[in-house]
């Protein structure tokens, strides 16, 4: 399913009836906008239920087979709840880029422990965890 949108004179923009049925998406229904700055990619994701710690990881890691799988059973082993992913080799065979939006409110650690954490575990090249406001841009 795909439509072009405009704009309206102050930037809003509606989303069509069709998508908003699919996704049983009602007025008062949240929604988060990730702009991914490396595509020029705007993603509009229903965000379903009360999540309250929102954050958004990027994670850069060796594309190596099982590599993804390790990482995804430590953040699970964490208690990070993932809520969208996106994940993409940038260098075959080389370097790989995993995209995450989740809700952290049952991972007793801080952020700056996660990453530490991540990072220590070896599988983890670089990465950056940045909270998600309501309401407005936060980095």
């Amino acid at each position: 399913m795909n439509s072009i949108i405009r704009l309206d004179t102050r930037g809003r923009l509606v989303i069509p009836n069709e998508f908003r049925e699919h996704l049983d998406l009602k007025e008062g229904d949240e929604v988060l906008m990730s702009l991914d700055s490396k595509t020029d990619t705007l993603i509009i994701s229903p965000i379903y239920g009360e999540p309250t710690n929102l954050v958004r990881i990027e994670i850069e890691f060796g594309d190596t087979p099982g590599c993804l799988a390790k990482i995804a059973q430590k953040i699970a082993d964490l208690k990070i709840d993932l809520i969208m992913t996106e994940s993409k080799s940038s260098q075959r065979g080389k370097k790989a880029r995993w995209s995450i939006i989740a809700d952290i409110s049952k991972c007793s650690q801080s952020t700056n422990e996660l990453k530490q954490k991540l990072l220590q575990s070896g599988l983890v090249e670089s990465l950056s965890i940045t909270k998600i406001a309501r309401g407005r841009l936060h980095r």
